[in-house]
């Protein structure tokens, strides 16, 4: 049996972690970043305060996402409803982790993004209660 739906779906998010993480660290002046930078660089406390929350944010919402999509592949749900719900997710963690983390001002990508996050989370919430409710 493969789980390549939650492995991808996985590695996706993880990689789209590591941007956030390394987005926190240019923006908290690290030693490792500051050379691709001007010397005279003003850093905004607001943006490091919303990049450290768009990191944190995908941090609270990834897990236990990808452990219930883990569990619907491997009861071998509907293997369309479980890419369509995890697309919609990672499409919304990525619009919010964008429009919060990277632009001072963007509520469409913010609020969509948080739109698709739980549109996602429902339909693959849902899949999981149909199939317990089946059998």
């Amino acid at each position: 049996m493969g789980l390549e739906i939650t492995l991808s779906f996985s590695i996706l998010i993880g990689v789209f972690v590591l941007v956030l993480t390394v987005r926190v660290i240019d923006l908290r002046d690290s030693p490792v970043t500051r050379s691709f930078h001007s010397a005279n660089r003003d850093i905004n406390p607001l943006m490091l305060q919303r990049a450290i929350r768009a990191h944190g944010n995908l941090l609270e919402y990834a897990p236990l996402f990808l452990i219930l999509l883990f569990l619907c592949e491997f009861n071998r749900l509907n293997k369309d409803y479980l890419i369509v719900s995890a697309t919609l997710f990672f499409i919304g963690r990525l619009m919010h982790g964008v429009g919060y983390g990277f632009l001072l001002h963007s509520p469409v990508m913010r609020i969509g993004g948080m739109a698709l996050t739980i549109l996602g989370f429902l339909m693959l919430l849902t899949i999981a209660s149909l199939k317990l409710l089946v059998n």
